[in-house]
């Protein structure tokens, strides 16, 4: 009996070690191959991340030396350094213009020029509305058109030249023209998006 209870226990030791040497074999493995997808990255990637630590404490750091500098000044100074926009004013040369030489008058184009206090042209950002009007006709077919344009959109508008700087707006009307109007009213509102002031202007536009 007692004999047998050594083999048994002999055995049970046996089966023990073998489980865990598979154990240990099967985690070595695991290991091996995670190391082998992570040797396989990009050594971009790999390098990217072990900067990125590095590179968010420099970020930090710059930021807060710029909130430090910037509370170092007085905010009324830094509100009276700043121009602000002073008008916005509807050119002359805003009118309809034949694009295609076909004698008719079809493309409104707006010119918008931006001022700032100092007098200077500046190229503000902001949305425009812009309506065009006969004041002559019905109610109900007065308004020609209404169009506006988001600050990302209207950007993309600004021109400059020898004779001017300006945004510089398009829109085709000629489906909207009869032919009959002797005069139309364009309206203009520019909504200023540092300081939240609106600019209104028109200009009366003779067919």
């Amino acid at each position: 009996m007692l004999k047998l209870r050594t083999q048994n226990s002999e055995l049970g030791t046996q089966n023990f070690v073998a489980a865990l040497c598979a154990c240990v074999i099967i985690f070595l493995g695991g290991c091996r191959q995670q190391q082998k997808i992570e040797d396989q990255k990009p050594i971009a990637e790999q390098k990217e991340a072990k900067e990125s630590p590095a590179k968010l404490s420099a970020e930090i750091e710059q930021l807060k030396k710029q909130v430090e500098s910037l509370m170092g000044i007085n905010k009324q100074a830094r509100t009276e350094a700043l121009s602000t926009l002073s008008t916005v004013e509807v050119t002359n040369r805003s009118d309809l213009y034949d694009k295609d030489d076909d004698k008719k008058r079809e493309t409104l184009v707006v010119y918008l020029k931006p001022i700032d206090d100092m007098g200077d042209t500046v190229k503000a950002t902001g949305s425009v509305d812009i309506e065009l009007w006969n004041l002559n006709a019905p109610s109900e077919n007065a308004t020609l058109g209404q169009w506006k344009i988001e600050p990302e959109e209207l950007k993309k508008y600004w021109t400059s030249s020898l004779m001017s700087t300006h945004y510089k707006l398009q829109f085709d009307i000629g489906p909207k023209l009869t032919g009959k109007e002797k005069e139309l009213t364009l309206k203009v509102k520019f909504t200023d998006y540092l300081t939240g002031k609106v600019f209104t202007g028109q200009k009366v536009i003779n067919k």
